[in-house]
């Protein structure tokens, strides 16, 4: 499931924001994302959606059932 445009708009903002606040803050970042680059996201940290999780999103109020 991906962001929408109007949260990966405020991503953007949020990180010009960090860019130019703290300078060494944004250059670690920089170097971890580049070491990290290419690089599968262990399997423990994937989310996975159910169709009734992905409704619940859908359609705010309902709850999924576990």
């Amino acid at each position: 499931m991906g962001l929408s445009l109007g949260e990966r708009r405020e991503l953007r903002k949020i990180g010009r924001a960090v860019r130019r606040s703290d300078r060494r803050l944004d250059s670690m970042l920089s170097a971890f994302s580049s070491f990290n680059m290419g690089e599968s996201k262990p399997r423990w940290e994937t989310l996975h959606m159910t169709p009734r999780r992905m409704l619940s999103q859908l359609r705010p109020g309902v709850t999924p059932r576990s």
